[in-house]
């Protein structure tokens, strides 16, 4: 692995870095107290805005509307997007993911027809998998479509669905009959315009901009050329999906770092006390240290899966070390920032609260820290502790 930048990557970041200094992170705060990302007018502006970068579309190929671009330069983007403005970085990682699993669906129709306007931001893609009663283990999905004369019927409820409230396309993960486990599961397509469903909003401690929604489908109605995926694959698209949905939480969290880290040099560097810079106080480079140490292995941990998707090879167990440690020092980094700020790093006039907020999120969606752990574990034992 070269760790190297190309010449591209460093015009792309040069360029992405003056852009985000100026049109991004002046909105953080306001978006974040305000929830301003529930608007899909905004976010659509936003996606449009970041097109060029590759943010939301990156490793999609080109003759699908997307950039093309290899999954490390997608990581770099999405890093620093995060350090940014994290919900922001957090609706890009949903339009990624939704535009990969399309594009590995054999459903070539469908993918003309949608993919273009997920990657530029016309349309706001949702994944749909996790229900009130169904987490870690998909195999127990029930949400049922039935077919029917020339579709099919959906129906069941979908929750903490990202991006949900503000979709106009739903990528649902259903059973055709849940007595078959993994047999049975299924992906469909859902068009909110031609099959409507409800939502309902989430509240949650932290990412409050980012949209986080329940979804329920109540015998919508869905054509049978919008099934992506056949009965039977819908938990291996669904596998494949989390390598790259945990690989991006995992550098979010790095990029989450980083912004503290810098925050928490800054202050240590300007503020004084008994007469010094807090900076040249031992516990407080000892804490530094620390916050840059983790940052730096969780960054290396994340780009080996980034490095290992480019080769073609399966990631599952290096991007589950990846997630676990990267939103896991997050936590920890954000705190150390709040605790070096003092007091200022409770208030919202500073954004180290907001840093650990968003960061705690970090260790739940797509796998808790410790479900990676049983996936990295399996894949060092051969021995599965899941049922």
């Amino acid at each position: 692995m070269d760790f190297a930048l190309t010449e591209d990557q460093r015009i792309l970041l040069d360029s992405f870095e003056k852009f985000g200094r100026k049109e991004l992170e002046p909105l953080a705060d306001e978006y974040d107290r305000n929830k301003t990302l529930r608007d899909p007018a905004v976010v659509k502006g936003l996606l449009k805005k970041l097109y060029p970068f590759g943010a939301a579309s990156g490793p999609i190929p080109e003759e699908y509307g997307g950039l093309g671009m290899d999954y490390v330069t997608t990581g770099l983007i999405a890093e620093r997007l995060s350090g940014f403005f994290g919900s922001l970085a957090g609706v890009c990682l949903i339009q990624t993911v939704c535009g990969r699993l399309m594009t590995e669906s054999p459903n070539e129709a469908c993918k003309k027809n949608v993919l273009p306007a997920i990657c530029s931001g016309d349309s706001i893609g949702c994944l749909c998998v996790t229900e009130p009663d169904v987490g870690s283990f998909a195999a127990a999905i029930g949400t049922a479509l039935k077919k029917v004369d020339r579709g099919y019927l959906l129906n069941g409820t979908k929750t903490w669905i990202s991006n949900g409230s503000i979709s106009d396309k739903a990528i649902v993960i259903a059973t055709i009959d849940r007595s078959l486990g993994p047999k049975g599961l299924t992906a469909v397509l859902v068009d909110r315009d031609r099959s409507p469903y409800q939502t309902r909003e989430l509240e949650k401690m932290g990412m409050k901009a980012f949209p986080t929604s329940e979804l329920i489908f109540e015998d919508v109605k869905v054509p049978a050329d919008h099934l992506i995926a056949e009965p039977g694959q819908g938990l291996k698209t669904t596998l494949r999906t989390f390598e790259l949905a945990r690989s991006l939480m995992a550098v979010g969290s790095v990029g989450m770092s980083r912004a503290a880290l810098a925050l928490a040099v800054k202050y240590a560097q300007e503020r004084k006390q008994f007469g010094k810079e807090i900076g040249s106080f031992q516990l407080i480079q000892a804490m530094i240290s620390d916050m840059r140490t983790r940052t730096d292995a969780a960054a290396l941990l994340t780009y080996r899966a980034f490095w290992m998707m480019d080769q073609g090879e399966r990631c599952d167990a290096q991007s589950a070390m990846a997630k676990y440690y990267a939103t896991e020092a997050a936590v920890e980094t954000a705190s150390e920032c709040v605790q070096i700020l003092g007091g200022y790093g409770l208030s919202e006039e500073y954004p180290a609260e907001r840093y650990f907020r968003d960061a705690r999120m970090q260790t739940i969606p797509d796998g808790t820290t410790q479900i990676q752990k049983l996936i990295v574990g399996r894949d060092t034992l051969g021995l599965s502790a899941f049922v």
